[in-house]
């Protein structure tokens, strides 16, 4: 396949991990050509360059599944998914079935990644936005690069936290754990979470989060980071006041945006799941 750069400054190796449905096997051991030449996986992209991107032989890539999706929205374009809590976005780590991506290429998708260009953790349920066509794969692509694509979420968080704030710091790798991350004053990835309180419990807070950018974790880490972590959060808040949740509780129940084709002003909502609603209700 051939991929055209839409916006640089990212490095070739992580530039295809978002755009290209692979595992890490199959992105160590493809084809690769930047510009009809053989680069290191480090270089940084320019707009404009063209990858030239191959699986090798013998490499299997994620097959398509018969997976039923809670479609918000849909046109000719692009739809709005409502992620179940539980559902894997792409095949990786021992999960090769029942994604979503094995659900988009059930339905006939054939983009890279079929189309997915933002994602939810596997335990975060919510609104998903995943393009139908390359174009608008792309420009999709471009607006959440530019912060163009409002997200909020809504989560339950240990202790009292009063009013409003932005939370603005790097975002790192952990040095220890290695698929966790945890902040820093530098040298991770600028991330920046707004929050605002919605309802306060005795021991815990009823919050809505917008992104202001999207790293990895982003409201997990920033929760932890503040000493007021998500409620059921397995990696970030092991021993969480509240059990016998299937994941943490946070979900995605806004995404608004301009859609890249009618260019007309969209806003999508859902409610919150009713595992979340029940957990809520008795902690009143």
């Amino acid at each position: 396949m051939q991929i055209v750069v839409e916006i640089g400054g990212e490095r070739l190796d992580k530039y295809l991990t978002k755009r290209v449905t692979c595992t890490r096997s199959q992105l160590k051991h493809a084809k690769i050509l930047l510009n009809g030449k053989t680069v290191k996986s480090g270089v940084l992209l320019r707009v404009g360059d063209v990858i030239d991107f191959e699986i090798a032989s013998g490499e299997s890539t994620a097959m398509p599944e018969r997976v039923n999706l809670d479609t918000v929205f849909e046109d000719d374009w692009l739809l709005v998914i409502n992620k179940p809590r539980g559902m894997v976005v792409h095949p990786g780590a021992g999960v090769r079935h029942g994604t979503l991506l094995n659900a988009l290429l059930g339905r006939g998708a054939s983009l890279e990644r079929a189309g997915i260009v933002h994602r939810l953790d596997k335990n975060t349920a919510g609104l998903l936005v995943v393009a139908k066509t390359a174009e608008v794969q792309a420009k999709l692509a471009a607006m959440f690069q530019k912060h163009e694509v409002r997200r909020a979420y809504i989560g339950l968080v240990e202790g009292v936290v009063a009013g409003e704030g932005k939370i603005d710091t790097q975002i790192v790798r952990d040095a220890r754990r290695r698929t966790l991350f945890t902040t820093a004053t530098s040298g991770g990835r600028k991330a920046v979470t707004r929050y605002k309180v919605l309802k306060n419990f005795s021991k815990w807070t009823l919050v809505q989060f917008e992104l202001e950018t999207g790293r990895t974790h982003q409201i997990r880490v920033h929760c932890k980071s503040i000493g007021h972590p998500i409620v059921g959060d397995p990696e970030y808040n092991p021993n969480s006041s509240v059990r016998g949740l299937s994941g943490q509780m946070l979900e995605s129940v806004e995404i608004s945006f301009v859609h890249p084709v009618t260019l007309k002003s969209v806003e999508f909502k859902t409610h919150p799941t009713e595992e979340f609603l029940k957990t809520v209700d008795r902690l009143v």
